[in-house]
Order: structure tokens, then sequence, then C-alpha cells
């Protein structure tokens, strides 16, 4: 009987052990699952590991059915919601240029050649509004725009939607009013600027102004949206949260660890209260993301591999919910594109500022009737954004009866048209030499509709100096332009022997007063060609003597013509372009100039990256021939890379040059602005020489140098500390600031 018993209980076992097992591994069938609703916390960079949740979630074909999103959640969320599978999401994260697109400028290659010179004499990025007889601030370090464009161009097909309920997955972004502290559930719009909403981060952007609410960081009010995923009708919740926790006060030490803490704090206040209303049946996911920070975005792929393996260790549970092989495939053959070819019937300027609209339309090329060209028309308006002339440059498809029309959406500078900029320059030997520049500029911007400005600037140090120009384009499209200036200059420049140009005979101490007017053409963002007629009054004093004796002045008339390309990624530690400049100077005899001295020159840089690696040809070259050249025409070396074994300016003459290879190689640094400040380590190979006696030129007499040095590229210019070391025992110590290249 017992033997009875146990054979019939063996194969009752044996019998019902597979149904049960079937029964907890079967997939569902589409119509009779519950609804799956995914909720996407906010972290910064760290939440890059929710695409990596969601390829595991692919991978067991298990389906979801809304999402709700803050901050980088909502990025992530929004997209995948359009129709972006995990692997495209993650080649997205791969391919953006968080340094460009969390700039509050266009990236350096999309700007203005104008906007480029600016740049370039002031290494101090931050500017200072002027406007109404007042000083004006921005609201935040970081104006999105970039970053609202990079996510248009992604979700080109979705700009506008009447409600988020109608994208492949209803979805949800996650703000902050930031008037009341309310959370505020975004759910229609433009699907671009909902999720730039959600992770607007005080004091890193300005907050942003939808349906009349000024909205900042979803994280702030609700980082965990478990309540809004349940309100939208899911059954079961799978919540992923990528949230940091709050650091010591040993471990913040620096401006980067500030934000991640105020952030955390913000965050972390309503996070255990929406993770109380989680269920039995919902699943809980905490990716391992330590050592990964909240802006630490040069690093945010790191992020996704952890989120993986946070839904692999969850598939026990997770793979319950799985859909059949036939039912999935299905799913997939029905998903929508984000992105998707739209014909354009009307396009429509809606432009707050004072430029005209036909400048705005002249640097579009979309047309009416033609199909939309989304990188096109993003790389368009980013020029447009280069200009300087906006805070915001975007675009929207609306649709009507009549078709679909583009709408190109630009608003005014937040702190005024007009703006004072500052600048640092310092060069400094050890050795009792040195020569520091202080600048700062007035720009007063778009005083007509073609964009006409007008900038003032002023040098105080070593060279001494104030310069005012009115700059006026004459054409829509910018290409064309007319100029006048004036400035006042005092310089030194030191007097070599003939025979051997380290050895200074003295030192002149020269004041020139200048007044030029000119035309230009600009080929697009490259390269500009121009020419202008100048006067010049002057006299050069010796600067041995006390008073300085007034040896001569002179009085010029100058034909100038130049030519410049410049492509550089950076002005800072150029990675990619070309930089080119030619110039030539002619003297006149008309409206009784006193020369007859013409002058050449040429200089560049050229780099070469790969990695953190960059390798770079710099050179120049000059010339003086005609007539007699006086000390104002000569050509100095010494210096950083201009002989960096020499100190400044310890070589002249009226014909020379130098050529350098240089290394540099990124140490560390994360993304900027806000990131931990760039170091690089470098070294450069150097020959040249200056000769006052063109005869005297030769191979046989150039000067060698080397250089080593550490570089830091930081919010007031680069900063470079080294040595350089020459022929003879030559050598020199060197800490220089301010534009190199």
């Amino acid at each position: 009987m017992k033997k009875v018993v146990f054979y019939y209980l063996l194969i009752q076992f044996l019998v019902q052990q597979p149904v049960i097992s079937m029964a907890q591994n079967e997939p569902f069938a589409d119509n009779e699952r519950p609804k799956i609703g995914l909720v996407l916390s906010g972290g910064g960079a760290r939440g890059a590991a929710h695409v990596g949740v969601l390829k595991v979630l692919e991978q067991n074909q298990i389906p979801i059915d809304m999402i709700a999103g803050t901050s980088f959640g909502a990025v992530v969320g929004g997209l995948y919601a359009s129709g972006y599978s995990a692997d495209e999401l993650e080649q997205i994260l791969k391919n953006i240029d968080w340094e460009d697109t969390l700039s509050s400028d266009a990236a350096r290659t999309k700007k203005t050649f104008r906007r480029k010179k600016d740049d370039d004499d002031f290494q101090i990025k931050f500017k200072i509004g002027f406007e109404d007889g007042e000083l004006k601030l921005p609201s935040g370090l970081i104006t999105p725009n970039n970053l609202r464009l990079t996510l248009g161009g992604l979700v080109n097909g979705r700009t506008d939607i009447d409600h988020f309920d109608n994208l492949p997955i209803p979805f949800r972004a996650i703000a902050t009013d930031l008037e009341t502290g309310d959370v505020v559930k975004l759910d229609r719009g433009n699907l671009a600027s909902a999720m730039v909403a959600s992770m607007t981060v005080p004091a890193l952007f300005p907050p942003v102004e939808l349906d009349g609410k000024l909205l900042v960081d979803g994280g702030i009010a609700n980082n965990i949206p478990v309540d809004v995923v349940k309100e939208m009708g899911a059954d079961i919740l799978i919540v992923v949260d990528i949230s940091e926790p709050l650091l010591k006060k040993d471990q913040i030490t620096s401006f980067a660890n500030v934000i991640d803490q105020i952030t955390m704090l913000q965050s972390n206040r309503k996070s255990k209260e929406q993770l109380a209303k989680l269920t039995e049946k919902d699943i809980f996911l905490r990716p391992d993301l330590s050592n990964i920070g909240f802006i630490d975005f040069d690093r945010s792929m790191e992020a996704v591999p952890r989120g993986e393996q946070a839904a692999r260790d969850a598939l026990p549970e997770l793979s319950k919910l799985s859909m059949p092989n036939e039912v999935w495939a299905t799913k997939l053959a029905s998903k929508e594109k984000p992105t998707q070819e739209i014909t354009i019937d009307k396009i429509i300027v809606q432009n707050e500022t004072k430029v005209s609209d036909e400048i705005i339309m002249a640097n579009i090329n979309a047309k009416e009737g033609e199909p939309l060209r989304s990188e096109e028309l993003i790389d368009d308006l980013k020029k447009i954004y280069g200009m300087e002339l906006f805070e915001n440059v975007n675009y929207s498809i609306s649709q009507d009866g009549t078709g679909n029309t583009l709408n190109i959406l630009t608003s005014p500078r937040e702190n005024g048209e007009d703006y004072f900029r500052f600048g640092l320059a310092l060069q400094e030997s050890f050795e009792g030499n040195n020569d520091f520049q202080l600048s700062a500029s007035y720009t007063n911007l778009n005083l007509n509709r073609y964009g006409g400005e007008w900038q003032t600037l002023l040098n105080v140090g070593e060279t001494l100096g104030i310069f005012t120009e009115f700059y006026q384009p004459i054409d829509h499209k910018q290409k064309f332009y007319i100029y006048a200036n004036t400035s006042a200059t005092r310089f030194n420049r030191n007097l070599n022997d003939n025979i051997d140009s380290r050895l200074i005979l003295e030192q002149r101490r020269i004041f020139d007063a200048t007044t030029s007017i000119g035309t230009g053409f600009n080929f697009g963002n490259w390269g500009t060609v121009r020419a202008s007629l100048a006067r010049t009054f002057g006299n050069e004093r010796d600067r041995s003597s006390f008073p300085n004796t007034l040896l001569s002045t002179f009085d010029r008339t100058t034909l100038n013509a130049e030519f410049i390309i410049d492509t550089l990624d950076n002005i800072r530690f150029p990675r990619t372009g070309t930089a080119l400049n030619i110039r030539y100077r002619n003297n006149l005899n008309m409206l009784g100039g006193d020369d007859q001295v013409d002058q050449f020159e040429i200089s560049g840089f050229q780099p070469t990256s790969w990695g953190n690696n960059t390798v770079a040809l710099r050179y120049q070259f000059a010339t003086t021939f005609n007539g007699t050249p006086r000390p104002i025409d000569l050509f100095p070396l010494g210096g950083f890379m201009r002989l960096s074994a020499y100190t400044p300016g310890q070589i002249t003459g009226y014909h020379g040059g130098s050529l350098a290879g240089v290394f540099y190689r990124k140490v560390s640094g994360g993304v900027q602005p806000f990131g931990d400040t760039p170091l690089y380590i470098g070294g450069s190979v150097e020959a040249g020489n200056a000769w006052n006696i063109r005869d005297d030129m030769s191979f046989n007499e150039l000067r060698w140098s080397t250089s080593l040095f550490i570089g830091a590229d930081t919010l007031i210019g680069p900063i470079y500390l080294g040595g350089g070391f020459g022929e003879e025992s030559q050598a020199s110590a060197f800490l220089y600031v301010g534009q190199l290249f």
C-alpha cells in the first residue's frame, strides 16, 4: 500500500511540476497581460543606466505600456516613447558631443567669423548684459538652446503633439513649478521642450517658460514619479532609481560636488514618499553607479552596462512579464519611427527679436514644397544661433488643413543685446620679465535691420590702447560688410644687434593712432577676406631715458589686405580644424604718407588628434621690403611657442619666423563649464630666428628651442606652466595665461 501511495504521489509530482513551471514562465498574450508602467528617475549623467535597463527588457520581450520620467529619465523616457529602440538610444548617447550640447554658445565652427574673433580676444567666456541702463546677469550658467536643438532633431516627427498619449508609448515628463514648487506633469506640446524643462537644473539652466509657468528640474518636486504612472493606468511598475546618495562633508571639495549635493538634497526629499507607494508586484531597480557623478557626462556611457546588470539581476521577476515571440514581433513591426520624411508646405518665422525676418530666412535652406531635411535645418539653426543675437533658436512642425508648416522660432537674449566682456593675458618668465594685459569690451549689437554693431575695446598693461569700430553687414546673409575703426596704442619694441639677434641694443616706446575704413566678404563661417585704407600718426621714444626722449614721428597711409581661415573647434586646446592668416600691408605716398615700407606676414596652426592626444604644426613668417622700416615694423619672437627658451620680445627683426611641432594630451577633466577643469601635459620642438637685413637670413642661423608644459582650460582662459630649453644653455621658465593658438 505504501508503494502504491508513493508511486501515485510521484506520478502526480511529475505530471503537475511542468504545469506549474509553465504557468510561472509562460509569456502573457497581449490581450490578457497586465499593463506595465516604467518609472525613470532623475540623476544627471547617471541616467544612461536607464538605456541599459531598456536593453535587457527588449532582449527578454518585456513590453512597456506607459512611461514617466524626471530630468535625464525624461530624456531617455521621451526618446524611447517616441519610437527609438534601446540599441538606437545607446548609439545616440555615444554620438552626442556633451561639451557642445551643454554649452550656452554655439559650437565654435557654427559661429560667425565676427563672434569667433570676440572669443579669441576675450578668453573669459562670461558676458554681462546691459539694457535700459542696467547691468543684467543670466539666470543660469547654460542656455539650453543646443540641448533643445539636439533633442528636437531626434524627434522631428513629434515636435508638436496634441497629447503625449498619442506617442507610440504614452509618456509624461515631470517638471517643477518654480513659483509654487508644485509638480507639473507635461503631457502635450513640444516633446523636446518638455524633456528640456524636466532637466533644467536651477543655477545651471535658466527656467523654461511653458504654458505661462516657469519650470525647472522635476527632481525637486518628484524625482521618482511612481504616482504619475499609477494614474496613467499601470498594473505593474518597473521603477529605476539612479539618484545619488548624499555626499559626506569631506567629499564636497569642488564646484561639481556642490552641484551634485544641492541636486540630491532637493530630489531625495520626496523619493521615500513615492517609493512607499510600491506594492509587492512592482519591481524596483537601483543600478550600482558608484563613482559616476551627476554631471560626469564624459563618463555617462559607463552607466549603460551597470543598468544592464541591475536588470539581469531582476530577471527572475521581470521574465514573468515577457511576451510570446509572435506577439512581440507584431508589436515591433507596428512601431512608428520618431523621425520621418515631412514635406514642408509653408514656412513661418515667429521672431520676437529686432533682427529682421529676412536675415533669419536668408540662413535657412529649407524650401516650401520640399521634404524637411532635419539635420540640415538644425545645422542652419545652430549657425543662426552662432550670430549670438538670440537666446533661443528653435523650430516646430504644425499641421492643419493646408498641410505642414515649418515654424522658425526665435527669442531675444535674456540679458539684453548689448554686453560687456573681459579678458586677461599674462606672461611671466620668473626672471623679472613679465607682460600682463587686462582688457574689456562693450558690444552694441543689432543697431539696424542688417545687424550692424558697434564695439569698443580697452587694453591696459604692457600694451595700452583703445579701439572702437562700427561693423555693418550689407546683405541679409551677412556675407558682404563694411567697417570703420579708430585706435590709439602704446607698446614696446626691442632693437637687436644685426649680428647677434639675442643682444638687445635699446628699447623703444611706440605710439600710434590709426583710423581706417574697409570692406570685406565672409566665406560662410570658415573664412573672410578684407581690405582697408588706413591713416596712422605716431612717434617713437627712447625708453631707456627719463623722460623718454622723442626720437622721431611718422605719418603713414596704408593699404591693408587680409585673408583668414579659421575652422578650429576650440581656440584654447584645438583638436581639429585649421587656422591660417595672411596679411599684406602696402604703405602709400597718398594723403601725406611719408613711408614706403611694405610687409607680408603669414601664420597658422594645424592640429590632428586621436583619442586624448593632439599633435600640431604652428608656424609664422614675416618680411619687410621697400623703403626704410621703423621699429614699429619689427617682428618679435620669444615666449611660449615662439622660441620658448627666450623671453617674449627678446628677439626682433624686420624679417623672421618660427616653426613649432606641438604635442599635448588631455589627462583629466570633465565636460565644461561645470565639470572638473581639463588638464593637459605637452611639449614642443621649435626653430626660428629674426634678422634686420634680409641678406643675413640663413637656415644655418636658426635658433632651436624645446618646451615642456602643463596646461589647464580654466574659466579665465588657458593657463600654461612650463619651461623652455635652447642652445648654448639658453633656458627660461614661464607662466602663460591667455590665448596661444
